[in-house]
């Protein structure tokens, strides 16, 4: 007869548990169909556990395999890939369940379910997520010990205690390994398409969009300098250049259209010429972006980048961009220059077309009274102030600005007044080619909330910021930001002071903290959470193989093999003899007093050749004992006596005596032998 070692059925429940665990991360991204699906298995799975239904027979099964595969088709519309094949895993996972009826079954939907667990590491790196993680990994332990242990069926809470306890012992070797493992690069290193990412600043501007991602909310980056924090005003975060208007919408200049090759500089590249049209004129500045999934390659860099970080390139317009989209969060270094001169000694003829090309057909007005000021001006200089003085005194800031038609830039200029950053930056910048002046759009983010906490900034998407440059004889490409001659605060103390109080807490999404900053205890702990997220990023997620060959050259004077294996030989043996000493520690406090003393009296009497057996009573022992050896007959009887008044009788009186016979006759053992 062929034996089936069945799962008890309260061990059933923590693996049931430990697979919703281990789906739940993945429920946001998954196709609906393998969500049904689940649903189904799960549901269908309890109620076998309550013993209303029975097991599915073949045809469900298949009709599950089935609409697994069709939802992976429609949701992905391929069947192979990184997401397709998480998917896939998944749906195993859960299929596996309806077919779960021997303990070794078990074993496969557990080890299954370790395997699926890390999985959930590829789309988020969070704490958050490691401290789930470590709950799913207890869940799955517990389940894995609960199959394993004989009454694991009837003390369902002792498999979670004795899975926790496992997880703490083993938590030392887990840092000690994480501190010495070589870094060869992350699981989740591995690009993941997330259509759910935010995106930040796109490769296009038109009006209403950094309206629309102001009111989203949301962190952008972080970044912390060696030095000093620079003063608000210079803090301009170059992300993209726009130089092509169609009449409504921004957008970056065709490739082909730029005449200087190569148009991106590599790191590992050699200089092009064009990088010596920038000309840094101060101090410069060193400092790391910590930079949020954004699902574009483009990087964020104070003007002008002198460096060229890791895997990304330098581009012929003096910005920064990825090699790959950034699709899980990144840190890079920059050196900047605050001051300079980009392009002095003159725009080249392709490049001047470019910067004045406008579309026919579009705000006649404006063309018009540009050319007309353009006549009035004495130099490039005056015009500037002129327009600018104009939106100083007639223009407005606002979060919520009125649609515009056909011919925006005329609307906005001569009729309604009231925009955002990119309404003033992109009227600016029409107004000055049509006057003939060379002039383009850059976006980015603008600012930044330093924390008190921590001195580092904080820059989120309502930071976004539009400004132009403009060509000038002499002095080359000149930041022009219109904004701030609108609303000088927004650039000085940022965006919450240039709105009134109502427009304020527009921003950021509703369930942002950043929205109810003005809430004190809210904002605080808004500002320590991301304390804690920045520290974890920098020295968890950020132990490269450079952090790590810096710490153990300070703490080893070296990264020879030899050191490293006796340090981790030595590191493991401290740690599991620290395990082993608690263990043996947490035993002996277990036992009972009277234990403990009548223990180290069978230790003395085993120094005479005579060991108590297993099964044998004390009390038959001493008979034993005193057959053998008389002259410790009576010693022997009066122990166990004692022993036993306190241990059968509960007698506590007499513990004090027992512990005085046992001490005069351990050292009476030592002195004979």
């Amino acid at each position: 007869m062929k034996i089936i070692y069945r799962i008890p059925r309260n061990s059933l429940i923590w693996i049931l548990l430990a697979e919703v665990a281990v789906i739940l991360p993945h429920v946001s991204h998954l196709p609906a169909g393998i969500t049904v699906g689940g649903l189904i298995v799960l549901l269908w799975r309890i109620q076998v556990y309550r013993g209303v239904w029975r097991f599915p027979g073949n045809p469900l099964k298949l009709l599950l395999v089935l609409l697994a595969g069709v939802s992976l088709k429609l949701g992905y519309g391929r069947l192979f890939g990184l997401e397709p094949m998480i998917a896939l895993l998944i749906a195993a996972f859960l299929l596996k369940l309806l077919e779960m009826y021997s303990r070794r079954d078990a074993l496969v939907v557990i080890y299954l379910g370790f395997f699926t667990a890390a999985t959930q590491f590829l789309i988020s790196q969070t704490i958050f997520s490691t401290l789930y993680g470590l709950l799913t990994l207890l869940l799955l332990t517990t389940a894995l010990l609960g199959i394993n242990q004989s009454q694991g069926h009837h003390h369902i809470r002792h498999s979670l205690l004795s899975a926790a306890r496992l997880l703490m012992q083993s938590i030392p070797l887990m840092l000690l390994l994480f501190l010495v493992m070589p870094r060869i690069g992350a699981l989740w290193s591995v690009p993941l398409q997330r259509h759910n990412a935010q995106t930040g600043v796109s490769d296009s501007m038109a009006p209403g969009d950094f309206t629309r991602l102001s009111r989203a909310g949301g962190l952008a980056f972080r970044a912390s300098f060696d030095g000093p924090i620079p003063s608000a005003d210079r803090l301009y975060w170059r992300g993209l250049v726009f130089s092509r208007f169609d009449g409504r919408r921004w957008s970056q200049a065709e490739p082909y259209t730029y005449r200087d090759r190569p148009l991106i500089q590599w790191r590992e590249m050699p200089a092009p010429e064009w990088r010596q049209l920038v000309q840094p004129l101060g101090e410069e500045v060193n400092y790391s972006v910590i930079l949020e999934s954004t699902q574009q390659p483009w990087l964020y860099a104070l003007s002008a980048p002198m460096s060229i970080p890791a895997d990304a390139g330098l581009v012929r317009d003096f910005r920064l961009l990825a090699r790959e989209p950034v699709r899980q969060r990144r840190e890079y270094q920059v050196r900047s220059a605050l001051e300079y001169r980009l392009a002095a000694q003159g725009l080249p003829p392709w490049q001047r077309d470019q910067e004045l090309k406008l579309p026919a057909g579009f705000n006649p007005e404006t063309r018009r009274i540009a050319v007309l000021w353009r006549q009035q001006a004495d130099s490039d200089e005056a015009l500037i102030n002129r327009v600018l003085s104009l939106y100083r005194r007639e223009f407005t800031y606002t979060l919520e600005p009125p649609g515009l038609g056909r011919h925006s830039v005329d609307e906005f200029l001569w009729q309604t007044k009231r925009g955002f950053c990119e309404h003033f930056a992109s009227s600016f910048v029409f107004f000055m080619r049509a006057a003939g002046i060379p002039a383009r759009v850059v976006v980015g983010y603008q600012g930044g909330e330093r924390s008190p906490l921590d001195d580092y900034l904080l820059v989120y998407q309502y930071d976004a910021h539009a400004w132009s440059e403009v060509w000038l004889p002499e002095r080359g490409w000149t930041r022009i930001d219109p904004t701030a001659a609108v609303a000088p605060s927004r650039i000085e103390r940022g965006i919450n002071d240039a709105l009134d109080e109502r427009e304020s807490r527009l921003l950021g999404g509703a369930l942002s903290l950043e929205r109810y900053r003005y809430i004190a205890l809210l904002n605080q702990l808004r500002l320590r959470w991301d304390v804690l997220n920045y520290s974890w990023h920098r020295w968890v997620m950020g132990y490269d193989e450079q952090s790590q060959s810096a710490y153990l050259y300070r703490w080893l004077g070296g990264v020879d093999p030899w050191r490293i294996a006796l340090f981790l030989l030595g590191g493991s043996g401290a740690v599991l003899g620290g395990i082993a000493l608690w263990l043996w520690w947490r035993g002996r406090q277990q036992l009972d007093p009277q234990t403990r003393l009548y223990s180290r009296f069978l230790r003395c009497m085993a120094r005479y050749g005579l060991e108590r057996q297993r099964a044998e009573a004390p009390r038959a022992f001493a008979v034993r004992v005193a057959e053998r050896r008389s002259d410790l007959k009576a010693t022997v009887a009066e122990i166990t006596r004692l022993y036993e008044r306190v241990a059968y009788a509960g007698d506590l009186t007499a513990l004090g005596e027992l512990r005085s016979q046992v001490n005069r006759f351990w050292w009476r053992s030592r002195l004979l032998r």
